[in-house]
């Protein structure tokens, strides 16, 4: 039955690409794709492969390679985070995509999410922007995978008519960037929540109690989180 309904999911997201108001209504090969997203060509970025390179900042270099950043629509149809790095070169591209901990674009820290897991649902390759705590975990803004990848499920077991009642909420959840901490070594992120933030902000009450002011439903967007965090000398 499981094996039915992620093909049912499958299919009727497929479906919904060609349906859905805000997706191309075209089929698109990856040509095209790549002309709708921002590719900047031979570029030179810095990288490190693990946490204790990044905390000391210990940068290596890699050159002649292509950036790609992606609109929030585009990494929710097509896979992939804020940031995708390629290169014609076999090694660089086996370097980017698997053993790259992080890397340094100009001045803004993108993770490789390649390894995380939000209570099982995988964040899949790319990078996405991440800032140091000072406790040595790392905060990563991103969409909210777990939530995203329930919506299509249970989208995709209705069929297409499942799927576009699920469309639009599923493009609201989109937009809205949630955050997460990473602890180095461990795949698992867990997402910044009422209870973590409880925690996280458990020397600062006044800064909790600012917290849960906030409507309930914004508690997990990072516009609500990131300034408290950094009011509370985490960031």
């Amino acid at each position: 039955m499981k094996k039915i309904q992620t093909s049912t999911a499958a299919v009727a997201m497929s479906l919904l690409l060609a349906t859905a108001s805000f997706v191309p209504v075209h089929a698109q090969n990856e040509s095209e794709q790549v002309e709708k997203e921002h590719t900047h060509k031979c570029v030179s970025i810095k990288y490190c492969n693990n946490n204790e390179e990044l905390a000391a900042g210990e940068w290596k270099t890699a050159d002649s390679v292509t950036v790609i950043t992606k609109t929030r629509n585009q990494q929710m149809w097509w896979g992939g985070n804020d940031f995708r790095f390629d290169s014609h070169d076999k090694q660089v591209k086996k370097l980017l995509k698997k053993d790259a901990f992080a890397i340094m674009y100009g001045d803004t820290l993108l993770l490789n999410t390649r390894p995380y897991k939000d209570r099982g649902c995988a964040f899949g390759n790319g990078y996405a922007r991440a800032f140091q705590m000072s406790d040595g975990h790392l905060l990563l803004t991103y969409l909210n995978v777990h939530e995203m990848s329930s919506r299509a499920t249970i989208g995709g077991m209705f069929g297409i008519i499942g799927a576009l009642a699920t469309a639009a909420a599923s493009k609201k959840v989109a937009s809205q960037n949630v955050c997460y901490v990473i602890t180095p070594g461990n795949k698992k992120a867990l997402i910044v929540d009422e209870k973590l933030m409880a925690v996280l902000l458990n020397d600062h009450q006044p800064l909790l109690d600012e917290y849960r002011s906030v409507e309930k439903k914004k508690r997990l967007h990072a516009e609500t989180v990131m300034p408290l965090l950094k009011k509370a000398g985490l960031l």
